[in-house]
């Protein structure tokens, strides 16, 4: 089973060697990708975090970033979550491999701690290109709020 893992001022290396595994999801399950994964990871780079950046978001009490890690301690996703007046914006949201189930795991780890910190919403950015994350997110009742923008109401357990 997997766990969430906070993401300390220790882990920038490790933060920045993440972003190397991400399979970012253009098209939806079964059918080929339209871009190369090489020229998606090359465009990723640009939004990652450098040193002074990261830590200022670490040092955030609004912002959690999270590892998902396995049983063996293998960092199997990221995640990062920015909390205010009970709606979670979520951030960044990836897993390392696709057709698991370890999406929806992380989902519901995160819904989790939403819950334990008394959020009613959830929002997220998701690109109308990206066709495999949003057909995910609409699965989990994610509802299109304007084009990119999704959002969802969690409620308590």
């Amino acid at each position: 089973m997997a766990k969430l893992v906070p993401i300390t001022e220790k882990d920038y290396r490790e933060y920045r060697k993440s972003f190397s595994k991400i399979q970012y999801s253009f098209s939806k399950k079964g059918e080929s990708r339209p871009i190369p994964m090489e020229l998606i990871h090359d465009a990723s780079m640009v939004g990652i975090l450098k040193k002074g950046e990261f830590l200022d978001i670490i040092e955030d009490p609004r912002v959690a970033m999270y590892f998902l890690k396995n049983s063996e301690n293998e960092i199997i996703g990221v995640t990062a979550l920015a909390f205010q007046n009970g709606i979670c914006d979520i951030k960044e949201f990836a897993v390392f491999d696709e057709g698991k189930g370890i999406g929806r795991e992380l989902y519901e780890l995160v819904s989790d701690v939403c819950r334990q910190r008394g959020v009613y919403e959830q929002t997220l950015w998701c690109p109308f290109t990206f066709e495999g994350s949003r057909a995910f997110w609409e699965k989990l009742g994610f509802y299109q709020k304007r084009r990119d923008t999704f959002y969802k109401r969690i409620h308590k357990k």
